[in-house]
């Protein structure tokens, strides 16, 4: 019962956190002089419907104003807060992984085989590679380095 409620409550803030994204990109994009004008934008650009109020609780939290030229414009340290604080919870989800010691190879190959030796490493080693980046005749190797497996490190010994 308690996770279905955090769930719920994640849910929301994520929806929430994407509305003013949304917001703030529309303010950023175009000039409006009204609440409506933004409410349909966002509804036309993002599918998003909002009321006034929230709308308006919105442009609060981000610090949207008139400016001098009467247009609605969020000011740059909200914007900066706003996307700092979605950038955090973005990587505090369940969803995120950080590996601060990565280690890196550059694996040069015959032209054409990158492909295929890639694939068998990832075959081989996918618990401890992180990422690849293959071309036609290179391979970069993003590795776990707090974990490396020794069968790997052989490899690239000989």
């Amino acid at each position: 019962m308690e996770n279905s409620f955090r769930d719920r409550n994640e849910e929301r803030k994520e929806q929430m956190d994407e509305r003013r994204e949304a917001l703030l990109k529309l303010l950023d994009e175009q000039d409006f002089k009204n609440q409506l004008a933004i409410i349909r934008a966002l509804k036309r650009e993002y599918g998003i419907q909002v009321s006034q109020s929230t709308l308006s609780r919105d442009m609060d939290k981000l610090g949207v104003q008139k400016n001098e030229e009467g247009y609605y414009k969020p000011s740059q340290v909200e914007r900066t807060e706003f996307h700092h604080e979605r950038l955090k919870g973005l990587l505090k989800s369940r969803k995120t992984a950080i590996y601060p010691n990565v280690a890196t190879y550059f694996i040069r190959t015959e032209e054409g085989k990158a492909q295929e030796i890639a694939y068998h490493l990832r075959k081989t080693f996918d618990d401890s590679i992180l990422a690849t980046n293959v071309g036609l005749d290179y391979i970069i190797l993003f590795v776990d380095a707090d974990n490396p497996p020794e069968e790997l490190l052989e490899l690239f010994e000989d």
